[in-house]
């Protein structure tokens, strides 16, 4: 597993076992039912924003390696045909128009 899967995955369980304690904190507290579902509901709204960025993180992140990818990809193609980075970019446009 690397660095970024088990950040991602420690960062996951963080907010379950955040999420879980809340909601058992919550429901064991002397409060009213309308106060703890109220309470309860604004867990749950933090909880999904923090997701949301979680998964904007993930996707921001993934987007950058594939644009590394793509640049190796070039890079290595440029080496292989003896051809600067132009050609190689303009075979692409080219089939990409088609």
């Amino acid at each position: 597993m690397d660095d970024h899967t088990s950040h991602f995955t420690r960062m996951f369980y963080f907010l379950a076992g955040s999420v879980t304690g809340a909601s058992v904190a919550l429901l064991l507290a002397p409060k009213s039912g309308k106060v703890t579902r109220e309470m309860m509901g604004q867990q749950l709204r933090d909880t999904a924003d923090a997701a949301r960025e979680l998964k904007d993180r993930v996707v921001r992140r993934g987007e950058e390696i594939r644009e590394e990818a793509v640049h190796r990809v070039d890079e290595a193609a440029s080496a292989l045909t003896g051809n600067g980075r132009r050609k190689v970019r303009g075979k692409r446009a080219k089939a990409a128009s088609t």
